[in-house]
C-alpha cells in the first residue's frame, strides 16, 4: 500500500530509474500506474517529473498526475494507467502498416510540438515512451516519462549550444548531433521520433539492419553509421522529413506542420492513400496492422 489508498497489483516494468506498478485506488476502484524511485540525495528525477506533469496538467495526449509522495524508502508518482507502448505493439504484430504509422506518426509529432510549446524538450524519445489505449478505440497517443526532460528556453533566451556532452537518451534513437556530443534541442526530439517511426514500419531499426538490439547492448558507433548511411530503403516521406530535421540549427523552431504535410502529401503521391481518405477511415487499423 502507498498513501493508505493505493494497492500495488503487479509490476509492469523495471529499469535503472526504479519500477512501475499497476495499482488500484481502494477508495474509488480506479486502476492507476505508479512509478517509484529509491529515495536518495543524488536521485531526484521523479520529483522533477512530477513537477512537469503538474505543469502539463490537462494537456491533451499527456498522462494526468494523480498523486505524488514519498515513504521512508521510495518516492512515487501516480498517473492514469495506459495500456501498451509502441514497443508492445511492434512486438505483437512484428511491424505496423504504413497507414497505422502515418496516423500515429502525425500524433507523435503533435505531442512534441505541444511539449516544445511549453519550452520543454524530452531528450529520451523512444517507442517505450509513447503509449496508447487500444480498447477505447480512439487511437490516441500519449507521451510519457519526463525523467530526462529539460527546459530549453528561459525568459525568452534559448539554452546555449555545448559540445562534448555525455550521450543523453537511448542510443538506438538519439539524433546524429547527440551522438556527436551536442547538447540536445527541439530538432533532436524530432529526429528521434522519426527513428521510432522507422522501427514501427519495419519491426527493427532499419529495413537493412539487424533487429533492434536491447538498450544495454546498443553500440552507439554502429547505430550512428546506420543513421548516416542506411536511409536508402526507407519510404520517401520519412527520408524527406529526416533530411529536413537534420538541416535545422540548434536554436531553430521546427516547422511541425510541414513535417506532417510531408507525411500526407508524399503518401498521396505514391498512391498509398486515396485523396478521400481521412483519419476516421484509418481507425481500427490495429485489427490488421
Amino acid at each position: 500500500m502507498l498513501a493508505n489508498k493505493y494497492k500495488l497489483l503487479e509490476k509492469l516494468s523495471q529499469g535503472s530509474f526504479g519500477k512501475v506498478f499497476k495499482a488500484e485506488n481502494i477508495r474509488t476502484g480506479e486502476i492507476v500506474a505508479i512509478k517509484t524511485e529509491v529515495k536518495s540525495i543524488e536521485q531526484k528525477s521523479l520529483k522533477m517529473e512530477a513537477k512537469i506533469y503538474q505543469y502539463l496538467a490537462n494537456t491533451d495526449g499527456f498522462p494526468q498526475l494523480k498523486w505524488f509522495g514519498a515513504t521512508n524508502n521510495v518516492t512515487y508518482l501516480v498517473t492514469n494507467l495506459l495500456e501498451c507502448s509502441l514497443t508492445s505493439l511492434v512486438k505483437k504484430y512484428g511491424r505496423l502498416s504504413l497507414k497505422t504509422v502515418l496516423l500515429l506518426g502525425k500524433q507523435m509529432i503533435g505531442r512534441l510540438e505541444t511539449l516544445h510549446t511549453h519550452y520543454l524538450i524530452h531528450r529520451d524519445i523512444k517507442p517505450d515512451n509513447f503509449m496508447i489505449n487500444i480498447s477505447d478505440r480512439t487511437n490516441k497517443i500519449y507521451l510519457i516519462d519526463f525523467g530526462f526532460c529539460k527546459r530549453y528556453n528561459h525568459d525568452g533566451n534559448h539554452i546555449e549550444f555545448k559540445m562534448n556532452k555525455t550521450l543523453i537518451g537511448t542510443p538506438n534513437y538519439v539524433s546524429l548531433n547527440v551522438h556527436k556530443g551536442c547538447e540536445p534541442s527541439r530538432r533532436d526530439d524530432l529526429e528521434s521520433c522519426l527513428y521510432v517511426m522507422i522501427y514501427m514500419l519495419f519491426g527493427k531499426f532499419f529495413s537493412t539492419a539487424q533487429p533492434l538490439v536491447k538498450e544495454k547492448d546498443a553500440n552507439p558507433l554502429k547505430t550512428l553509421i546506420l543513421k548516416k548511411e542506411q536511409l536508402t530503403n526507407i519510404p520517401k516521406f520519412l527520408t524527406t522529413a529526416i533530411n529536413y530535421v537534420r538541416t535545422l540549427k540548434f536554436e531553430d523552431e521546427p516547422d511541425y506542420k510541414y513535417i506532417i504535410r510531408i507525411f500526407t502529401e508524399l503518401l498521396l503521391e505514391e498512391g498509398e492513400l486515396n485523396g478521400e481518405e481521412d483519419e476516421e477511415d484509418i481507425e481500427g487499423e490495429y485489427e490488421w496492422c
